[in-house]
């Protein structure tokens, strides 16, 4: 890896140079540069974030400080990730006697709770209030080495269309994933329109500010009130007129706001819409919350110590999705089959860490 991306806390192991890993990672970049004509770096857009912040991550701790691997009752580990102020208060319910005066989990408190907890109760707990929390190598791959890791749903219009030129894209996402993504579309010379809530903004606006202009710069912004009809009605004028529209939210949220993906993309101008998620779009996984670093957990992608997993790098499974995704989306406009997209963040991290197990069977099976 080049010097100077990362300090020496941060040193992402499986992007050595020749690593099976970084390799994978090539092979995706390469797919992106086949189909945009622009080329990305994937060592650099996983140090993107950190090139910012200097975090350096600490014994099972994560790069940003908020998720922590803890070991379970039944010897799992989980990563608690207490991303947000809310976090805190919902483990609290489970653990109350962690929690602190000023609303803070005690992290030395919790670990002691968590290895009298099973990682089975703690699961369906993180699942029912909205906490993600996940377990290592919960989520096993799915697709093939040369294969992008995104769930592909085509979709029967009820009408003609062709794409705008540029693309006209809608972005509702927040954090890195999406931006990320709707960022490297943005560079192939397409038309970005972001949109935020007026009252719940995009959370790395409270971040570093040099990252979020990074991601954010030359895109254009609307702010809409999501409480009131008239933002709502606003929203759909908007989503209907797009080419392609980015999202990375439960789909109960959608939903609470009248809005039905498939729907749109059979009825209206869309013809792409991308769903970022934690760990997909259906059933229980649905109802997940994930981020970035406790997805990677999920997939796997950690680095095994004698002293028990420890975080590769500053939630991997962001930047790696951000490019998958905008590799997918460009692969669906370069066919314009309409289709719903979906990325996990875990399935994500999951189809990386694949090209370390594949090399580790094969180290095994020799003589």
């Amino acid at each position: 890896m080049r010097t100077g991306l990362v300090n020496g806390a941060l040193l992402m192991k499986f992007l050595r140079e020749g690593s099976p890993e970084l390799q994978q990672l090539n092979w995706l970049a390469s797919e992106f540069a086949l189909l945009s004509g622009f080329t990305v770096d994937p060592q650099e857009l996983l140090a993107q974030r950190v090139r910012h912040t200097s975090w350096q991550s600490g014994p099972s701790q994560s790069v940003g400080g908020s998720c922590h691997l803890m070991l379970t009752s039944d010897q799992h580990w989980v990563a608690i990730n207490l991303a947000r102020p809310e976090d805190h208060e919902l483990l609290g319910i489970l653990f109350p006697t962690t929690l602190q005066s000023e609303d803070k989990i005690n992290i030395s408190l919790l670990r002691l709770q968590v290895r009298q907890c099973s990682a089975e109760n703690l699961i369906e707990f993180a699942i029912d209030v909205g906490l993600p929390i996940s377990v290592l190598n919960e989520v096993t791959n799915k697709y093939s080495l040369n294969e992008l890791p995104v769930a592909v749903q085509y979709i029967e219009k009820s009408h003609d269309r062709s794409l705008s030129t540029p693309v006209r894209i809608v972005d509702l996402s927040s954090l890195w994933a999406g931006p990320l993504c709707s960022h490297l579309l943005q560079r192939c010379g397409h038309l970005v329109t972001k949109v935020e809530s007026r009252y719940r903004p995009d959370g790395a606006r409270f971040g570093n500010p040099n990252f979020f202009a990074e991601l954010d710069d030359g895109k254009d912004h609307v702010e809409i009130d999501f409480h009131s009809e008239d933002g709502i009605n606003q929203l759909r004028e908007i989503i209907a007129s797009a080419d392609v529209v980015i999202e990375a939210s439960r789909p109960r949220a959608m939903q609470q706001l009248g809005i039905d993906a498939e729907q749109i993309v059979r009825e209206a101008q869309p013809l792409v819409w991308l769903s970022i998620t934690g760990y997909g779009r259906s059933g229980v996984a649905g109802q997940r919350v994930g981020f970035g670093d406790d997805c990677a957990v999920a997939g796997g992608l950690v680095d095994e110590t004698p002293a028990g997993p420890q975080f590769l790098g500053d939630a991997i499974a962001d930047p790696i999705s951000g490019l998958v995704a905008a590799t997918g989306v460009l692969r669906a406009v370069q066919r314009q089959k309409p289709c719903l997209l979906g990325v996990s963040l875990a399935e994500s991290a999951s189809w990386l860490n694949s090209v370390r197990k594949k090399r580790e069977s094969r180290r095994d099976s020799q003589p």
